[in-house]
């Protein structure tokens, strides 16, 4: 039963990760522009994040954040600042520095930078803990009432959770990376305002969600 639950929290983490949020673009773009390196830094920095959800919902008190409106309208406004101040800075520098010589995408980017990058991306997205609270939550609703001993298995548990995340990041982002050195240079500037683009447009959707929540608060 243990291992088959395990299993599970593995086949979970990465059913989460499939879908492309905010923090797959951002990694993504990473690896095209730092490289694959950097980009294990971002998500790193998002795991964090991302541990720190799963706790609270394993706890049941991200049932009682998300009970209280405000932190949801505080955490779409900072959210959507977020990204949309890394969309629309990356995208004035590439027009800024319209160029398609490759040395644009090999520039060093601070580790540190990368995993506070990760941490404040993933941590202020309202749609991540709402993520963690259906997909987790009935996930440890339903193994406790299959398996009542699961509660002491929490540290285990959310360790296989982030490496079935991690089994589909990892892959995905080593194969971006290398289309470094498949694509040229302009295609490469064109997939980076792409991924600009993409950030803006998550970042509006926060805006959106505030307004709406501020109109209904």
């Amino acid at each position: 039963m243990l291992i088959e639950f395990l299993f599970s929290a593995v086949i979970l983490g990465i059913v989460v990760a499939i879908p492309p949020g905010s923090a797959t673009i951002a990694a993504s773009q990473r690896a095209i522009k730092y490289g694959f390196k950097n980009s294990l830094f971002f998500t790193a920095g998002s795991s964090i994040s991302d541990i720190f959800y799963i706790i609270l919902v394993y706890k049941g008190v991200a049932q009682l954040v998300s009970s209280y409106k405000i932190f949801e309208i505080i955490l779409s406004a900072v959210c959507g600042t977020i990204l949309c101040y890394m969309g629309i800075t990356s995208l004035f520098h590439s027009l800024k520095n319209n160029s398609s010589s490759s040395r644009n995408f090999v520039l060093k980017k601070s580790p540190l930078s990368a995993v506070i990058s990760g941490i404040l991306i993933t941590l202020t997205n309202p749609m991540t803990i709402i993520g963690w609270l259906a997909v987790a939550g009935n996930f440890f609703l339903v193994w406790n009432r299959k398996f009542p001993d699961s509660s002491d298995f929490s540290v285990l548990v959310t360790a296989c959770i982030m490496t079935g995340v991690l089994l589909w990041f990892v892959p995905l982002l080593f194969v971006v990376s290398r289309l470094k050195k498949i694509l040229s240079g302009r295609i490469l500037m064109l997939l980076m305002r792409i991924c600009d683009l993409w950030l803006i447009f998550f970042g509006f959707i926060a805006y959106y969600n505030f307004i709406k929540l501020i109109t209904a608060y």
